[in-house]
């Protein structure tokens, strides 16, 4: 133990940095032990499966205790800590405190080993005969994520960046500052010149920031389940049995991811201000595609379950899911973003790390696919094409290729860097993103109205016609009644066609779910979701149809060229002179001042909402 610092309390550290590597030892070994279980035929079967639980049980313990360590250190404001020092300070309230806990790159690492430890905790519990392998493949995602944290070096590389590193390690106090070069003593006295860390970023302190990244963290975690048993039912030639137990846990993912999202859409909503929720931000764009892959895997496991037909495209998109869980990870994290997302991590060092992360996993899907391809369940006979499961399937196949589109556009950072190319972003990339995604909602919306009219196998052509042609009216009538109170018919004719198609598609399920519950409750799920799916679209279309510029330019200036540009019209921006007050619709707005981070430039705007009688109400 280093005692040549005073005032610095090393035990937390080394007590974290001794769990981190525990926790990527005991995750190895149970990846190792689980997967002999699942292969042997022997009498040691047995001993293997238990020592399988063992290196768990450590690693989830381990994986607490590293959590247990980390909060202590930002919670005693122990600024010896480089991460602590980074994330937080001591003004912080506690509950923003915890948000500095997964502020940076290691925080949130951990957060998703320990919601993957809980997971797998439910798993050994209620897997039974699957236990071995679907074990296996969460144990080797474990291995892998606990390998992000251990920050130490292997033949001149650095693996992983661990959250226990001191801070005058982390930027080499001693070169740095000339007054620490020159004198040890001061050097050695160096935490009484640390006051303060440099706190949370103001745009995270935010009570969705609370909330929003564990569960966030709990989707991506939740994810590897039904990927686990995929790869499971492919190893083990167990091609149809593993479909039932994928199917609630990618529900659960579903509902968790989608519930993640939304409350990063309120966060942007209220700290960014970027003109509403969604801006097509890559990093948002990045949780959005693995979940949208895992939506409509859902949707064909439920075909498959219920007729038999599309085996393949089911254990695609399941494998799929996961993959481009790993290949948001690399995007948001390598630092590829760095210039063109507003809240992308910067490189800490872990681009290669991340990118034999995506490969690994992808290897192992493509490779067991191959192996079995010819073993592949599969119809002999197609679907009919007036049956529920044909309109799932194509469902299904209109989400992959918005996913298809989500990726390729998002990637064109990766493209550039991996070919020399240098292909331009889209210059208004929410037009651009707004115009193609909707096209796909389009169809989206109509297929969750009509197909809750259609039978599995066969439907009564005549009454389908007839009822989904009477709902398809009284929908347009009510769109036509929305579209005219709320101003949307200001939005392009794309959008006006979603409205039509998420209204119906909130009717026709509705009409479901009211006959549904009078039967069989469990069964209300998919119109619950639906319905509710259809109200977030005609809640997002009458927002984009009613917002409105509050930052008008009534001066006539035109403030010359560098405010006319294709994003942005010079009536719609004011000039702002540092603590000069202006009125902006109902606040009263102050520029205080700004500061370069680089490639970031911040500003400092104060608004406030003053009643007749002076007083500040917000």
């Amino acid at each position: 133990m280093n005692t040549a610092f005073n005032g610095e309390h090393l035990l937390p550290g080394h007590l974290g940095q001794f769990f981190i590597v525990l926790a990527f030892g005991s995750a190895l070994l149970s990846c190792i032990s689980y997967y002999f279980a699942s292969t042997g035929t022997d009498k040691f079967d047995k001993s293997w499966h238990n020592l399988g639980r063992i290196g768990f049980y450590a690693n989830t313990v381990s994986v607490i205790s590293i959590g247990v360590c980390l909060f202590y250190i930002i919670f005693n404001h122990l600024f010896e800590y480089y991460y602590a020092w980074e994330h937080s300070s001591r003004a912080l309230p506690t509950y923003y405190i915890v948000s500095c806990f997964w502020e940076g790159q290691e925080g949130s690492f951990w957060l998703w080993a320990f919601w993957q430890a809980v997971l797998g905790n439910i798993l050994v519990w209620k897997a039974k005969s699957w236990e071995n392998p679907v074990m296996t493949v969460i144990m080797l995602a474990q291995t892998l994520l606990a390998s992000m944290l251990l920050g130490v070096e292997l033949f001149g590389y650095r693996v992983g960046t661990s959250p226990f590193i001191l801070l005058r390690e982390a930027i080499n106090l001693k070169e740095s500052t000339p007054i620490f070069n020159t004198n040890p003593e001061y050097y050695k006295n160096y935490l009484i010149y640390i006051k303060d860390g440099n706190g949370l970023n103001p745009l995270l302190q935010n009570y969705w920031m609370v909330i929003h990244p564990p569960t966030l963290f709990l989707g991506f975690a939740s994810m590897v389940v039904p990927f686990a048993y995929a790869i499971a039912g492919l190893w083990q030639k167990r091609y149809k049995e593993w479909i039932q137990p994928a199917i609630s846990y990618s529900l659960f993912a579903t509902m968790v991811l989608g519930t993640g999202i939304i409350m990063g859409a309120f966060w942007a909503y209220d700290s960014l201000t970027f003109g509403g929720f969604w801006a097509w931000d890559p990093v948002e764009n990045a949780s959005l595609i693995p979940w949208l892959v895992l939506v409509g895997a859902l949707h064909v496991m439920i075909v498959y379950k219920n007729t038999g037909h599309s085996y393949i495209t089911t254990t695609i998109l399941v494998l799929a899911s996961f993959l481009l869980v790993l290949y948001a990870s690399f995007l948001t994290r390598s630092g590829i973003l760095g210039d063109s997302s507003v809240h992308a991590f910067t490189d800490a060092g872990m681009f290669w790390h991340l990118v034999a992360d995506v490969v690994l996993f992808l290897v192992l899907s493509i490779s067991l696919l191959a192996i079995r391809w010819k073993e592949l369940p599969s119809s002999k006979k197609d679907e009919e094409t007036y049956s529920r499961e044909f309109w799932m399937f194509v469902g299904a196949i209109f989400l992959a290729l918005s996913c298809f589109h989500l990726v390729i556009v998002t990637s064109i950072p990766v493209w550039n860097a991996m070919f020399g190319t240098k292909i331009a972003e889209p210059t208004d990339p929410i037009r651009h993103y707004n115009i193609i995604q909707a096209s796909f909602a389009v169809v989206i919306t109509f297929l969750t109205g009509f197909t809750q009219f259609m039978k599995y196998k066969k439907t009564d052509v005549t009454r389908f016609f007839i009822t989904t042609l009477i709902y398809l009216a009284f929908a347009a009538l009510i769109t036509a009644l929305v579209v005219y109170v709320t101003g949307v018919y200001k939005l392009h004719l794309v959008f006006i066609l979603i409205m039509i198609g998420a209204i119906y598609s909130i009717l026709a399920n509705a009409k479901i779910f009211a006959e549904t519950i009078k039967g069989s409750a469990k069964l209300v799920g998919s119109a619950v979701a639906h319905i509710g799916f259809g109200l977030i679209m005609v809640g997002a279309l009458i927002s984009a149809g009613t917002s409105k510029v509050i930052s008008e330019n009534t001066t006539g200036e035109q403030f010359g060229p560098d405010f006319a540009n294709a994003k942005n019209d010079p009536r719609e921006n004011i000039i702002m002179y540092r603590n000069t007050p202006v009125q902006m619709g109902k606040y009263l707005v102050t520029y205080i001042g700004d500061s370069i981070s680089s490639p970031n430039h911040y500003f400092k705007v104060d608004y406030k909402v003053i009643d007749p009688n002076g007083k500040i109400k917000e």
